[in-house]
């Protein structure tokens, strides 16, 4: 009895051992895996209206020292810290800023409010650009996309669309009209609706072609045309828009 009393009471002991290594071990492992530090965030804050933002998202900018973005991006959210407005020479600005800040090495958290999602023709592609920022440097919050807004407002799967920016990206032009005369699926941002329209025209697009035009995505003065493109090319748009070529 006195042999199986000691037995138990040394099992118990090395059990508790196993546990206590076991814990330090995936501790360590995870340290090793996770950056405790991040400041900065690149925040996705949807199409636009509040009721597309995350509650990460409200949480991480609520919670920051700094917050930059356009006004239209700053109006979402109550703000506790600093604010900056970024105007149409935002890399200039997103650059001196944050430049000025990794060299202070500063870690007051800063928020970064990128419309839509970061992660398709938003900040992160242009933040990553700077030769002074690595992946360590900061995180991602992902938003919901205008692309995700237009596909979920036209009820399409838009897994069988090609995807493709024309903001800033005048090159694309070519690509949307190889799709286009492909009789290929696309969905495609516009740099301006009107002059792509007139590219598609002049260079052999029926202009019969229908397009689906979204505007304005989540907002009151939202607005969603399927027209001819020759109907299409009349009329004035927004900056805020998603165009569906079926």
């Amino acid at each position: 009895m006195v042999f199986l009393k000691n037995f138990f009471e040394r099992l118990i002991v090395f059990k508790s051992y196993i546990k206590y290594h076991f814990n330090i071990v995936s501790l360590k492992t995870c340290s090793k895996n996770y950056k405790w530090d991040t400041v900065i965030y690149i925040v996705g804050i949807g199409p636009g209206s509040r009721d597309y933002v995350t509650k990460k998202a409200f949480d991480t900018v609520e919670t920051s020292d700094f917050v930059l973005g356009s006004k239209r991006s700053l109006e979402i959210f109550e703000i506790n810290g600093k604010r900056m407005e970024l105007t149409l020479n935002l890399k200039n600005e997103l650059y001196d800023f944050l430049k000025n800040y990794k060299n202070s090495n500063s870690k007051e958290k800063v928020s970064i409010l990128s419309t839509g999602d970061p992660c398709f023709s938003g900040l992160l592609k242009t933040i990553f650009s700077f030769d002074f920022i690595d992946q360590n440097d900061f995180e991602v919050i992902p938003g919901i996309s205008s692309i995700q807004m237009a596909a979920a407002k036209a009820k399409i799967s838009w897994e069988d669309y090609n995807i493709l920016t024309i903001h800033g990206k005048e090159e694309n032009l070519k690509k949307l009209l190889d799709f286009v005369k492909n009789d290929e699926k696309v969905i495609f941002l516009p740099n301006n609706l009107k002059n792509d329209i007139k590219f598609l025209i002049e260079n052999g697009i029926s202009d019969e072609k229908e397009i689906t035009v979204l505007e304005n995505l989540s907002y009151s003065n939202e607005r969603i045309i399927t027209n001819k493109i020759s109907n299409l090319v009349k009329n004035d748009y927004s900056y805020l828009l998603v165009c569906i070529i079926n």
